[in-house]
């Protein structure tokens, strides 16, 4: 009958093999993320790992067997550090990790074959996936301001199977160079008591980071336009509501620019749909350039722009909108080899007390944008009911 040793091991060798799956799978249908298939290639070499355990006795020699599963346990160990520098971009480790894992591996050679120390041999691969866990749960908590739950899970069982590792490797080096029989049966005891749930937990929350990035991504998919990475209309409409409601309770001006590029079908007749795409970027390029952090910008279609501007008032807008226009007509974008040129009209409405909600807003800013087009182009211009410029720059009321 197999020991209860064995059953465990098996298990953690079929669970490797569908986590690995699971990854793959998720590499497959999540766009390919490289950081997907390096843990899915992780839990693979960890399937491998488990399999030489369990035929441990078929090995020439002690050393053999030791050497085999040493190196596939630092590559499960690399690549899913690799993994999590993949998902967050990490800048401060290096690219290549492996001739780290090759120093290791040439620690553990030494401490088998040249100074025998089973103490130093068996403590290498737990300290140094401690080490590892724990960099992985910094890179998780620092990738962005404020993680997600799904982050916090993940990095907390990282953290906590980090400890367990730690404390494996602290008892393995009871064992001494010779190996005392005692912390040897301890060091057993210890690690197949707390390995299981540590490693199986850390994949699952692991996997629910990666649920968690899909979710976040389908949301933005929702709300964002996918040329220009700007707000869409629903996008825009969740956050501008939330804006005028402010302006209201707070009394705050608020102000809208609605904008498009002139002329942009010919843009599309003579250079294509696809330098027509890279126009539309150029533009919302420069209004996100000129925009101010508060300020909400969003295409609402075609080449139709909307910028909302809270805490603005008229003459805030009109200026805001003056420069983002001499900005366009003053910055020529790349186009086949050629140099193009284009050029935008703007225009400008602020709230008024008649206002229920920002679309009444909106509608005005699109008939002033229609006066500046209807004017010549390339210009700013207000709807009627609100204020005009002078020759000099101030502002008086239309009726006057």
């Amino acid at each position: 009958m197999m020991s209860p040793t064995t059953y465990i091991v098996f298990a953690l060798t079929l669970t490797s093999a569908m986590i690995s799956v699971i990854f793959f799978l998720a590499y497959k249908t999540l766009g390919e993320k490289p950081y997907a298939l390096s843990w899915s290639v992780a839990f693979l070499a960890a399937t491998c790992q488990w399999s030489i355990n369990l035929m441990a006795p078929r090995f020439s020699s002690f050393e053999a067997y030791w050497l085999t599963a040493s190196a596939f346990a630092l590559v499960v160990v690399t690549l899913g550090l690799r993994g999590h520098c993949q998902r967050t971009d990490c800048q401060r480790l290096p690219q290549n990790l492996w001739p780290y894992a090759a120093l290791v591996f040439g620690a553990i050679v030494w401490t088998t074959i040249f100074r025998p120390h089973t103490g130093l041999r068996t403590a290498i691969v737990p300290g140094i996936a401690a080490i590892t866990l724990f960099m992985s749960a910094a890179m998780v908590l620092r990738h962005r301001d404020k993680p997600r739950p799904a982050e916090w899970a993940a990095a907390i069982t990282m953290i906590l199977f980090g400890l367990v590792q730690f404390t494996a490797a602290g008892v393995a080096m009871l064992q001494g160079a010779d190996g005392i029989d005692a912390y040897r049966d301890l060091y057993m005891h210890f690690n197949f008591l707390t390995l299981p749930a540590g490693y199986t937990g850390m994949a699952m929350f692991v996997i629910f980071m990666l649920a968690s990035d899909l979710s976040e991504e389908m949301k933005s998919i929702a709300v964002r336009d996918q040329l220009t990475g700007l707000f869409n209309r629903r996008g825009f409409g969740e956050q501008a509501a939330i804006a005028y409601a402010s302006a209201r309770r707070t009394g705050n001006a608020i102000s809208v620019i609605m904008s498009d590029i002139d002329r942009f079908k010919e843009v599309n007749d003579e250079f294509g749909h696809a330098v027509g795409d890279s126009a539309l970027c150029h533009f919302a390029n420069l209004l996100m350039a000129g925009r101010r952090t508060e300020d909400i910008l969003a295409r609402m279609g075609g080449e139709e722009f909307l910028l909302v501007l809270p805490g603005a008032d008229l003459a805030a807008a009109i200026k805001i909108a003056d420069d983002l226009c001499v900005c366009v007509a003053r910055t020529p974008m790349a186009a086949e080899g050629e140099t193009l040129t284009i050029t935008a009209s703007f225009g400008v409405a602020t709230i008024s007390r008649k206002d229920t909600c920002l679309t009444n807003i909106v509608v005005r800013a699109d008939k002033a944008l229609y006066r500046s087009k209807r004017a010549g182009r390339n210009r700013v211009d207000l709807e009627s009911s609100q204020k005009l410029r002078n020759p000099d720059g101030t502002l008086k009321p239309i009726s006057a």
